[in-house]
């Protein structure tokens, strides 16, 4: 009888044609030969955690956009960004009268002036967070936390110090901007020499963070839980990690085929953003773990051999002799596939072609 060598297509094993192929006996037990075939190598049984993967589809895209919009309640549009500038922590976003607007980081939008004697809040906390991150910190004597008090208002000064503006230890509303990171400049809104008032957009703003946007089925809900690890393939093909950072409420909309269709949106972001550099609105495809298996025997999945009477095999090399062990495929996971037999143990060599 004689085996075939196993491919795995698409996450189904086919198998190919593999030369100096020996057959089970009759009774499902093994053949042995001596020597190896010829043009094979051999790797190792191991025993491990494998973890099977169910490919969906997703978007790779900016994690956010935004359209900024004035605060000020006098003076003039003096000077916009370019499209495409990159504006970070604390760099001027715009400036009104030739005084810069400074872009902070904090989910929660600018709304009153910080100074002392305001009420504890959350934006206090975003701009302690700030100041740290700045390096102003009063003489480490700034706590984050809700409150402004008189290391704040120092640390404040110490900022406004660096940057050559007059020392107040406040920030009225309006020159100070919020926004969840660093963001790339799409669009001027605005063009210098207007009015700056209340309510006009001035800039659209992008993040400069990626993330993969998954419209997930609803049957596979179960599968996916914020914290998972993931794997994301790019579109030519490479791959680069990443975790499940949000998962929302299940949504329905219109569909030209069936009339309506619903998902779950789940977004991702990415271990290595580097590995992505360059890229945005990309179709890619995102591995979620469906099938666990621990403490298992596994052998790449080119040791598989089809064979002629049914079933696979693994073709177990020791000190010359060539055995044929009949085995039971379970998950694959990457280039390893589970293996069961009461014949195999850790430690054995199986035969692998050599190219």
């Amino acid at each position: 009888m004689i085996a075939r060598r196993v491919i795995l297509i698409g996450g189904v094993i086919a198998a190919g044609v593999a030369g100096s192929a020996v057959g089970l006996a009759s009774g499902g037990g093994s053949a042995t030969a001596s020597g190896p075939a010829s043009g094979m190598a051999t790797a190792a049984v191991i025993r491990t955690t494998l973890a099977s993967r169910q490919q969906v589809s997703g978007t790779l895209e900016r994690a956010g956009s935004y359209t900024l919009v004035s605060q000020q309640t006098a003076g003039t549009l003096s000077e916009l960004p370019s499209p495409g500038s990159v504006i970070g922590r604390g760099q001027a976003l715009y400036r009104v009268d030739g005084q810069a607007v400074r872009l902070l980081y904090g989910a929660q939008a600018a709304w009153r002036t910080l100074a002392l004697g305001v009420t504890d809040g959350g934006d206090v906390v975003q701009l302690k967070r700030n100041l740290k991150a700045l390096g102003f910190t009063d003489h480490a004597a700034l706590t984050v936390d809700d409150h402004f008090d008189w290391a704040t208002a120092a640390a404040i000064e110490e900022w406004q110090h660096a940057l050559g503006v007059p020392e107040t230890g406040m920030l009225p509303l309006g020159s100070v901007a919020f926004l969840p990171g660093a963001v790339d400049v799409t669009t001027q809104r605005a063009v210098p020499g207007s009015p700056a008032q209340p309510g006009t957009p001035v800039l659209d703003l992008s993040s400069t963070d990626l993330v993969v946007s998954v419209p997930l089925d609803p049957s596979l809900r179960q599968l996916v839980h914020v914290g998972d690890r993931v794997q994301i393939q790019l579109p030519e093909g490479q791959t680069t990690a990443g975790r499940v950072s949000q998962i929302g409420a299940e949504t329905t909309r219109a569909n030209r085929s069936s009339g309506t269709s619903a998902s779950v949106p789940v977004t991702v972001s990415l271990d290595r953003p580097r590995d992505a550099r360059g890229l945005d609105q990309v179709p890619v495809e995102v591995g979620i773990t469906d099938t666990v298996r621990r403490n298992v025997l596994a052998v790449p999945i080119n040791a598989l051999l089809a064979l002629a009477n049914g079933g696979y095999g693994v073709a177990v090399e020791d000190q010359g002799t060539r055995t044929l062990i009949a085995v039971t495929p379970g998950i694959f996971d990457g280039n390893q596939v589970e293996v069961s037999s009461s014949r195999l143990h850790p430690g054995m060599r199986v035969e692998v072609p050599s190219s």
